[in-house]
């Protein structure tokens, strides 16, 4: 299975769907200081090995499962892993960094 890089301008009419799983892949403690609105944190380094769990804890099966990190390079090699397993997976194109450029300017979704 392929996976898809995505905008943000994609992601946010994605995020207007309730059938996706929004991870982010930043630390921990990135997270906790802030985060896009519905997203959960994942460790990148297991994701690959408890992924079954993340989708097992839902009461619904993601369409899509849409990563992010702090740049996009990490979100994109764990992205490339997860669509080996079958994932049907994205990538934000220049993580959370863009995604803040852009919520400021273009839409009201920025966790602040």
């Amino acid at each position: 299975m392929q996976f898809q890089i995505i905008s943000c301008e994609m992601l946010e009419q994605y995020l207007k769907q309730d059938d996706i799983l929004l991870i982010d892949l930043r630390s921990q403690k990135d997270y906790e200081e802030e985060h896009i609105d519905h997203a959960i944190w994942a460790d990148w380094e297991t994701l690959e090995d408890s992924m079954t769990d993340y989708l097992a804890a839902l009461s619904f099966t993601p369409a899509w499962i849409i990563l992010y990190c702090d740049h996009g390079n990490t979100s994109l090699l764990t992205a490339r892993d997860l669509a080996r397993n079958g994932y049907p997976v994205m990538s934000l194109n220049g993580g959370y960094t863009y995604w803040k450029k852009y919520a400021k300017r273009y839409c009201s979704l920025h966790d602040q």
